[in-house]
């Protein structure tokens, strides 16, 4: 016998299909799912991955350049500290150079007012009282009054009015304050200041004698060894004539 099919022929197809399909869909989804989640955790392993090289690559540079700053500054740290010591020498050699009295103009000053007539027996420069070359005090009461550089005169002059000219002349030297007029007498007289009853050497028979100081402006820091301080420096130099 001939098999006879009961089923309308527009329902064979999809009832054929329907079957089988139904079955295999799920499976293919989940595999596609995980082949998709596989595929974004790949993707952000090697993207993170490549982010943490590039940061510790940059952060190695970074330390090197670290270093060699800081190997830099330790070189031009030894350069910092040579031009900090120099310029306190700089500095300190300044402040001594504006404590010291300058001895080389006072003379020059003095060789130029003293009047052509007048003899100087002695000249001496102290820049306190009780300062001298040779380490002994002088210049009496009248040289303990002021504190400061001073010009011990002794001389001799034609007469008693190159005296007083000689000391208004002396009032003109640069710096000068008071000049203190100590003796003034004739060279014969037995009270004389030269000691003799002859003529000064270099003056007349009768010519008068005079002692005479100079003082000029005080000088900070002065002692009669020298200058005492210049900040936190002490120093003592000898000059001509006396101590600074």
């Amino acid at each position: 016998m001939r098999a006879v099919n009961l089923i309308p022929a527009d329902s064979r197809g999809r009832g054929r299909n329907r079957g089988p399909s139904t079955g295999m869909a799920l499976p293919v989804y989940v595999l596609l799912g995980f082949l998709a989640a596989a595929v974004a955790l790949v993707t952000i392993y090697v993207l993170a991955n490549n982010s943490i090289s590039s940061r510790t690559a940059t952060l190695n540079n970074l330390k090197a350049e670290v270093t060699q700053e800081q190997a830099a500054m330790a070189r031009l740290g030894e350069f910092t500290k040579f031009a900090s010591l120099a310029q306190t020498r700089i500095s300190t050699v300044q402040a001594i150079a504006a404590a010291r009295f300058d001895w080389h103009a006072a003379l020059s000053d003095l060789s130029k007012v003293v009047p052509a007539n007048t003899t100087l027996q002695s000249v001496n420069g102290t820049v306190v009282p009780g300062a001298s070359a040779g380490g002994s005090g002088g210049g009496g009461a009248l040289r303990s009054d002021i504190t400061a550089p001073a010009f011990e005169l002794t001389g001799c002059t034609a007469s008693q009015d190159d005296v007083a000219r000689l000391i208004s002349q002396l009032r003109l030297i640069n710096g000068v304050t008071r000049v203190s007029f100590s003796n003034s007498q004739a060279t014969g007289s037995s009270s004389s200041s030269a000691g003799s009853a002859g003529p000064t050497q270099g003056c007349g028979a009768n010519a008068p004698t005079f002692d005479l100081i100079v003082f000029f402006q005080p000088v900070a820091n002065a002692g009669a060894s020298g200058v005492t301080s210049v900040g936190a420096v002490s120093t003592t130099t000898t000059t001509p004539g006396g101590t600074q």
